[in-house]
């Protein structure tokens, strides 16, 4: 493949040839949020040589803290607070050492094991790190007829709060789990009108963006100085190189004329950026966030092609283009189409570069077949489309946990691993059960928001029409139903976690990564179309830096 760069320049915008959209009249979505922000933003000195200087002298000091502290109990409040400032992956070390000890630490201290705060959060901190305990530690805190204490629990709102988050790492089969969460639910809403316990029954720590998360507990957070300012400091930093990343990556869409080009699609770089932070935010993924925002954002207008743009007659020959890396077939396609198509070449050049020198194009294959599947589920939506087809759910669902572009973007994602071995992406290409669960997790959240302005253009149904339709039920009904699938899918995840791994824990925390994203974008609007929605969020995380006292 021959890079695209001088191909795409050379594509017709509208004005010089590009048609009328066959079906994008009815999109009418909005117009990016950021302009050029991120092009003339002033980043502010948060990478001088003074403060690298605190900023490694206050890692030393955070080091020595995980390393002395002695009591459990005590261990596993300071690795929490680390992991939720955003700072763990400084300290992945000594907080595999510690938590690897207290898994074979027998029997646990009655100060962890009868304290229902402390034994909810050793129990999801060794989850989190893919240990399998026992849930017979939360036996201590039930009755005799198998319910938990109400009379001594409900008043400790942290217990109930710190037991409600471990409930979220559950894996298939652990009813205790499920009825911990029933539980602490319902007496958290009773009990408390706090924030903090607000927002948690909203959004559970496993499901949070760390990036995003780490931001709300640093504005938040009155424990340790030293902690505290680490974390500051690091969010600065490391807010100032995602700032630099994104300058370019929106000169190259800018360079694009997304408006221009592609009228009839989403313009959204910056959100696809937040979106792909969201994957890997730490410095040392720089060119992995860089390679799969731009795919995604390729992706994201190659579904509104599909979708708004072309008949399923032109977007057939487009596939078989793509699929041959044919130039010849695109000759009679649009200006947008062949515009697509060069940009499609262009990507994978940039991926072959990024990793050939490692000795891993194997990856790019594996990506570009991909690619091939994804396509050809986004041709078959379109043939529904213009055939005014109703699919059985089971036929939809077939298709569409491909068209969620998810395992395309998990391969895609792995391509920024370094560690990443070609074994790694067969075991991706065999879609393996937590592949399907964030996948499925990904279409039902979508659809559950989404279906009712998708249907206001010609669309093909969502998952909710088709289970609709099939069993003669309610709307509320479905998404009900869909909602407790969901829940089902995240346990599915979880239990890919536990070790011994199908693959390395940091491949499997891309898979969770893309999921939490979903949960972030997609929980109550999608706010990636409607990204009014998600601009505060953006702003948080990507312009607005932490005032650090001097």
């Amino acid at each position: 493949m021959s890079s695209s760069v001088a191909f795409a320049s050379q594509l017709p915008n509208r004005a010089e040839g590009g048609t009328a959209p066959a079906f994008g009249s009815a999109a009418n979505y909005h117009p990016t949020l950021w302009a050029d922000d991120f092009l003339t933003l002033k980043l502010e000195d948060a990478d001088s040589s003074t403060i690298k200087l605190e900023h490694e002298e206050l890692k030393k000091a955070v080091r020595k803290m995980l390393n002395t502290t002695s009591t459990m109990d005590h261990k596993l409040g300071l690795i929490d607070v680390v992991q939720r400032l955003g700072l763990s992956y400084h300290f992945e070390s000594e907080i595999e050492a510690e938590l690897s000890n207290m898994m074979i630490s027998s029997p646990v201290p009655d100060s962890v094991a009868n304290d229902l705060s402390s034994a909810a959060l050793w129990f999801r901190l060794l989850r989190q790190q893919g240990f399998y305990v026992s849930t017979d530690i939360l036996e201590n805190f039930k009755d005799g007829e198998g319910n938990f204490k109400t009379s001594s629990l409900v008043s400790d709102v942290p217990a109930m709060l710190s037991l409600y988050e471990a409930s979220f790492l559950a894996v298939p089969g652990e009813d205790v789990l499920d009825q911990a969460r029933a539980f602490t639910t319902q007496n958290l809403i009773g009990s408390s009108s706090s924030e903090i316990v607000s927002f948690a029954l909203n959004r559970p720590i496993r499901k949070r963006l760390p990036r995003l998360d780490a931001r709300r507990f640093i504005d938040t957070y009155q424990g340790n100085d030293s902690l505290l300012r680490l974390a500051q400091l690091d969010f600065n930093i490391i807010q100032q190189q995602h700032q630099e990343e994104l300058r370019g990556i929106q000169e190259w869409w800018g360079s694009l004329d997304v408006p221009t080009n592609f009228w009839y699609a989403r313009d959204r770089i910056v959100e696809c950026y937040f979106w792909i932070m969201g994957v890997y935010f730490e410095p040392k993924y720089c060119v992995a966030r860089r390679l799969l925002t731009k795919f995604i954002a390729i992706m994201s207008l190659t579904d509104d092609t599909y979708d708004n743009y072309a008949t399923a007659e032109q977007l057939d020959v487009l596939t078989q283009a793509i699929e041959s890396w044919d130039n010849n077939l695109i000759s009679g396609l649009p200006g947008p189409m062949k515009m697509l198509y060069g940009l499609y070449v262009y990507i994978f050049d940039e991926f072959e570069q990024a990793v050939s020198g490692e000795g891993r194009s194997f990856g790019v294959r594996y990506a570009k077949r991909e690619l091939d599947r994804a396509l050809k589920a986004f041709l078959m939506e379109a043939n529904w489309r213009d055939a005014n087809y109703f699919p059985t759910l089971e036929e939809y669902m077939e298709v569409s946990l491909v068209t969620t572009a998810y395992p395309l973007l998990v391969t895609v994602s792995f391509l920024g691993m370094a560690g990443a071995a070609e074994e790694d992406f067969q075991w991706i290409a065999g879609e393996p059960q937590m592949l399907v669960a964030s996948s499925t997790v990904c279409r039902l959240m979508d659809d559950i928001v989404s279906s009712k302005l998708e249907q206001e253009r010609k669309h093909i149904p969502s998952a909710v029409e088709c289970y609709m339709e099939k069993h003669k039920v309610a709307e509320e009904v479905v998404v009900e139903l869909f909602r407790e699938r969901v829940d089902n899918a995240w346990k599915d995840i979880n239990k890919e976690f536990l070790r011994p791994t199908a693959v390395a824990a940091p491949l499997l925390d891309r898979i969770l990564n893309l999921t939490r994203a979903i949960d972030e974008i997609y929980k109550d609007a999608d706010t990636y179309t409607d990204s009014y929605l998600l601009k505060n969020h953006v702003v948080s995380i990507l312009k607005e830096p932490i005032f650090i006292a001097a």
